[in-house]
Order: structure tokens, then C-alpha cells, then sequence
């Protein structure tokens, strides 16, 4: 695929969320978002106005820069990062440094899971695309807030619900689909993030087929097969810079097809 170089497709476009120099926005508003919504996602979206106002008091404000950890696979957890702009991922590095993309989270989001409290390592990292925000909540002070306010409780509660729901749709996909399926699967959701261009269309900035293999649990080869077979198939279109969501409706058809 000379035409993408050792770079291929898959970033989402400037103004979408998900990519991977995304400025600092405003915490999303439930039943606003721009994206489908998620009962349970948004920590604090959950929370009434005044637990929402206690939660920030007790937080402390940090600031990430590009690439910079939030967390440390095996190092001492001590508390919560509620994402206030950027995006974050969540990435779990092999004994032999491969690294695995769990997740990306926004603005509402929150890392630091699964155990959120009691003395225990990290089993992923978290690390900044983006400058990135966030309120933290230590160990201590996210324990007795949750001791003394049955809804910050139970939306955290909720939340990790809907993060255990999230890894558990990532191990099923990892399981059961192709690398093409899983590619469809990714660039669907990119898609459906993305702002449509000026042309109407919907468009995916580059990402290098590399960090594309990390997302999806493939290797680099693998990915660059998959990304002609999607092309092939007229569900991209690939450009210079970007690939255009060609037809909506077979890129669907391959997320769920077998290869």
C-alpha cells in the first residue's frame, strides 16, 4: 500500500474527541454529548448539582502534557483521574513491550480502575494524547467521600459498570473477530465521532498503521491487509492525509462479516 506509505489512516479528524492532538473542551453535558449516549459513562454527569460541586471541591486540579503517564502499570494505585478535557488511553505493555490499547476516555470519563480503592498495582497505565486535564481524587479522599454520600457512591458504582461492560466488549472482540472485522469495528467508531467535513463526508485524519495494531490487538501486516480489503471493498476511500468513510453501509457489513 505505497499510497500510505509506513503510515496508514486513523486518527479522528481535529475536531472529533478521539484524536490523538485534541485540545482541552468543556466537560460534555448529559443528553448533549455529541456521541450516542451512555448511561452511566460520565461520573460526575451522574451526580446532582450539589454532590457535583462537592466532588469538585475535594478534587485537585492536574495538567498532562502529550504522552505523559497519568498512571504506571505496576506501580501503587492511589486514586482516581476525572478527565475534565483531552483524551486519555489506557494501555496494558506485555513482558516483552508490547503494548495493547484498552481504551481511549474524554472529558467525563475517569481512569484509575478497576480497584478504586484498597492497597493494590495498577494493571494498566494511562497516558496523555493531547494536553489532558482532570480532577483527582486520592485514595483517602475518594473513600470517605463515597462513605459519606450514597450518590457519589453509586455513580461510581455505575461507572465502573459501564467500564467493566466496555473491557468486556474489547476481550469478546479480541476473541471472536478478525482483523478486518476489528478495523471495521474501530473506524466505524471513529466515524461516528468525526465532524463531517465542509464537503458533507465523513473523514478519519492518519494514524500509523503501528498505533492502529496496538488498538486492535493485530500486528502491523495485518492491519495494512485489512485497510486494502476495506478499500478494495469500496467502504474507504484512502486520501493523502485522511481516508473518507466511502460506504457506510459495507464498512457495517465487514465489522461483522468473516474474512
Amino acid at each position: 500500500m505505497n499510497r500510505m506509505r509506513s503510515t496508514a489512516v486513523a486518527r479522528a479528524g481535529a475536531n472529533r474527541p478521539t484524536s490523538f492532538r485534541e485540545k482541552a473542551r468543556p466537560m460534555p453535558n448529559v443528553g448533549q454529548d455529541d456521541r450516542v449516549p451512555e448511561s452511566g459513562r460520565y461520573l460526575l454527569n451522574i451526580l446532582d448539582a450539589d454532590t457535583k460541586r462537592e466532588a469538585v471541591q475535594r478534587a485537585a486540579t492536574r495538567r498532562y502534557a502529550n504522552r505523559e503517564m497519568l498512571i504506571r502499570q505496576g506501580e501503587k494505585a492511589n486514586g482516581i483521574h476525572i478527565i475534565t478535557g483531552g483524551t486519555v488511553e489506557s494501555l496494558f505493555e506485555s513482558a516483552g513491550g508490547r503494548e495493547l490499547i484498552l481504551g481511549t476516555w474524554q472529558a467525563g470519563d475517569f481512569v484509575g480502575g478497576p480497584y478504586v480503592f484498597g492497597d493494590h498495582e495498577h494493571m494498566w497505565g494511562a497516558r496523555a494524547l493531547g494536553t489532558v486535564t482532570t480532577l483527582y481524587l486520592n485514595h483517602d479522599s475518594l473513600k470517605a467521600f463515597a462513605q459519606q454520600s450514597a450518590p457519589f457512591a453509586l455513580a461510581l458504582i455505575e461507572s465502573l459498570g459501564f467500564k467493566g461492560q466496555r473491557y468486556s466488549k474489547l476481550a469478546q472482540t479480541l476473541a471472536t473477530h478478525t482483523t478486518t472485522e476489528r478495523l471495521a469495528l474501530l473506524i466505524s467508531e471513529l466515524a461516528d465521532n468525526a465532524a463531517p467535513s465542509s464537503d458533507g463526508k465523513k473523514r478519519v485524519g492518519m494514524v500509523r498503521q503501528s498505533k492502529l495494531a496496538h488498538m486492535i490487538g493485530a500486528t502491523r501486516q495485518s492491519v495494512a491487509n485489512a485497510l486494502q480489503k476495506l478499500e478494495d471493498s469500496g467502504a474507504i476511500a484512502l486520501e493523502p492525509t485522511s481516508f473518507i468513510i466511502a460506504d457506510r453501509a459495507i464498512l457495517g457489513e465487514l465489522a461483522g462479516s468473516n474474512d
